[in-house]
């Protein structure tokens, strides 16, 4: 297995035209008007505190913005800050108070759309805390109490679907400390709370906001039809025999019931610069956490395609690193399908949950 890199290589380093994996640790920002990557200069460089913009499509350097003037025009692109207003919305896990705290979506694009004896699509929910973009190695004791219950709630669900098993897992970025420097800029304070580390994104995560994904394992084995068809053979899902407690290479293991869970995770994912990716399978299963590019992470996409008839491959965007190969929403039919899919999930999702008052299921998915 080869070496990917790491998330937190000297930004010292990089020269235009950047690498597609350096492409993807750096942030995505907005002006209204251009969508950009950019990166901060450490201090005591040439740059010190400014910004070098980046294209996306070309890997060109596309100007530079002085300190503190950066965050005055551009913001962090953040797709997943309204999920409320989303076609795939289920709903949302409140506080005791009342207080939005996580939210649960479907992807709108399932896994094994027609698999089965019945054909029947299986959702894949994501659950998106409210009130923040970072991991959830940054959340609050509430929020984290409202992930667990959202997490009961999804696996109770997928259970009731033909005895569906739920893993979880999410790629998660640290805090971008560099853009918090540039709001705070000429600080002292600031600059002796946040230090000059500088910090990467996670290259596997596609939206810069935290978020944990419930994948649904089957029971048993099933035919995944879309791959067999796309095969010229019968491709067969392992489903939940695909996984294990157990997972080997460098992650690190963390016992998810402690009341400090994110000051855990925030400590194992330390010697990767803060960013991580992590893995559970079932509510109460071990978890593990481990850097984004290396052979745990590899492992977990290869057991994923095992337990649904996919394939996991080295991805280039990832400098070789091993990724799910997923059929995508490009054709027409296939969308149509995944989208009829997700009308009958949502109402499936708002019957289970009307009886369960911790969640504040989407008033319209019962038709």
């Amino acid at each position: 297995m080869g070496d990917h890199g790491s998330v937190t290589n000297d930004r010292q380093r990089w020269h235009p035209p950047f690498t597609e994996v350096e492409l993807r640790e750096m942030w995505a920002y907005s002006d209204g008007d251009r969508t950009v990557r950019a990166y901060r200069w450490p201090d005591g460089t040439a740059e010190s505190g400014n910004w070098t913009l980046v294209d996306e499509a070309s890997g060109s350097v596309a100007g530079v913005v002085r300190a503190g003037e950066f965050s005055r025009r551009f913001r962090p692109v953040d797709v997943f800050a309204e999920v409320t207003g989303f076609p795939t919305y289920l709903g949302t896990v409140p506080a005791p108070d009342g207080t939005a705290l996580v939210d649960l979506i479907l992807d709108r694009n399932p896994f094994m759309l027609a698999n089965g004896p019945h054909r029947t699509a299986r959702p894949h929910v994501l659950m998106v805390p409210r009130r923040h973009r970072d991991g959830w190695s940054s959340a609050t004791a509430p929020e984290l109490a409202a992930r667990r219950t959202a997490m009961t709630v999804v696996a109770d669900w997928y259970r009731s679907l033909d005895g569906g098993h739920t893993v979880f897992a999410a790629n998660d970025s640290a805090p971008n400390r560099d853009y918090l420097r540039d709001t705070e800029a000429g600080s002292a304070a600031a600059a002796g709370r946040l230090g000059d580390a500088t910090v990467r994104r996670n290259p596997r995560q596609e939206v810069q906001h935290a978020h944990l994904h419930a994948f649904y394992a089957e029971q048993g084995e099933t035919e995944n039809h879309e791959s067999s068809a796309l095969a010229g053979r019968t491709v067969i899902a392992q489903g939940r025999s695909a996984f294990s407690d157990a997972l080997g290479g460098d992650a690190v293991f963390v016992e998810a019931g402690t009341a400090d869970l994110a000051d855990a995770v925030r400590v194992a994912a330390q010697p990767w610069g803060g960013s991580y990716c992590l893995y559970q399978s079932g509510v109460d299963g071990p978890l593990w956490v481990m850097p984004a590019l290396g052979p745990s992470q590899d492992e977990f996409n290869r057991r994923l395609a095992r337990a649904d008839g996919l394939r996991a491959a080295p991805d280039p965007r990832l400098g070789g690193a091993v990724n799910l190969v997923r059929p995508t929403l490009a054709d027409a039919s296939r969308r149509q399908a995944a989208q009829r899919a997700a009308v009958e999930h949502q109402a499936s999702f708002a019957a289970f949950a009307a009886d369960r008052d911790v969640v504040a299921a989407r008033p319209d998915a019962r038709g």
